[in-house]
């Protein structure tokens, strides 16, 4: 499967999106993610989340939705690097 490339702020917006339609964690504040060398336990993605804000939601719940988000779009989209 071909993965979609999209900006790293692209990335962060479906993430947000993403979670925040999850269960407990509508209020998570923000996701920030950075490129990385694919390796195994990123699905082979070129990006991983470094920080989480889980403004007033579960830092539990939070944190289990955005793995939950990340690997599926790791799978999904690859981050375009910045010029």
């Amino acid at each position: 499967m071909t993965r979609v490339r999209k900006s790293v702020a692209e990335i962060e917006a479906l993430l947000l999106e993403d979670v925040r339609a999850q269960r407990h964690c509508s209020e998570v504040a923000d996701i920030v993610i950075e490129l990385c060398e694919p390796e195994e336990d990123t699905h082979g993605a070129n990006w991983s989340v470094v920080s989480v804000d889980p403004g007033g939601a579960s830092r539990e719940f939070a944190g289990a939705a955005v793995m939950v988000a990340m690997g599926r779009l790791q799978q999904e989209v690859d981050a375009i690097a910045p010029e």
